[in-house]
């Protein structure tokens, strides 16, 4: 693949001139590395032009599959769905307020939990870790190389609104990213989910995964398998708003 050729050599490139530099900037090789990720993944146009998203699909936990629609805008926007033998859950962030969620449509809103708030709020970025990393003030480095799934990836390391910190692997081969860690605490403990990426497919011109897989300490959290994934989707401008006035703000 003309892609993979072209690629491995700039990558080569990169690293060997970060090791031989006498003064190395490790900030602008992990911009370099960003870089080609995001012209593979389809392109900064690509992206920016994709503005928000309509997932519908199946996702296993706790021995079950439970239908979901999952919709998404950029910045910080999600609502996601999901059917189970006791009806619809709905949970909703606007990226302003705090996650609301009810039992059922017409169920009455309440507040998350603190602990799956943090984590709803954390998963609500629309753009990927290497998209715009500046303006989202995202820190970038690169740590080395490692395998997954035996194939060989670059390892950067991104820190978020600087409290946030983040592994990314990209498969050296097609660059884009195949897993995610993030290092949590709880109850005093740190902890590392891991988060898998595959069957990427194009998306109004940029490569999504339609497999997601989550895991913590080798067990596996929850697995995802996407349907549909419809860009860019009408919705009516208070869809992500908390149902209540004086919601109070995240």
């Amino acid at each position: 693949m003309k892609w993979k050729c072209v690629n491995s050599g700039l990558i080569v490139a990169l690293l060997a001139h970060a090791a031989l530099s006498a003064n190395p900037k490790p900030a602008s090789y992990a911009a370099d590395i960003a870089r080609v990720h995001l012209e593979a993944a389809g392109g900064r146009e690509a992206h920016a032009a994709l503005r928000s998203l309509r997932a519908t699909g199946m996702t296993r936990i706790g021995g079950q599959e439970l239908p979901f629609i999952l919709c998404a805008a950029r910045p910080r926007s999600v609502r996601i769905e999901t059917l189970g033998e006791n009806g619809t859950l709905v949970r909703v962030f606007d990226g302003v307020h705090a996650p609301w969620q009810k039992r059922d449509l017409a169920g009455v809103p309440t507040r998350l939990a603190q602990d799956a708030e943090d984590d709803f709020t954390a998963e609500a970025e629309f753009d990927s870790l290497l998209y715009d990393m500046e303006k989202r003030g995202i820190e970038l480095g690169v740590a080395g190389t490692a395998e997954v799934g035996e194939k060989p990836c670059l390892r950067l390391l991104a820190t978020l609104r600087l409290t946030e910190a983040y592994t990314l692997y990209l498969d050296e081969e097609t660059m884009l990213m195949v897993r995610r860690d993030q290092r949590k605490v709880r109850a005093g403990s740190i902890f590392v989910v891991e988060t898998y990426y595959s069957d990427f497919r194009p998306v109004a011109g940029v490569m999504l995964p339609f497999r997601i897989r989550t895991q913590a300490d080798g067990k596996v959290i929850s697995e995802t398998e996407i349907a549909e994934l419809i860009p860019n989707p009408a919705t009516s401008p208070d869809f992500f708003t908390p149902p209540v006035a004086n919601w109070p703000r995240r």
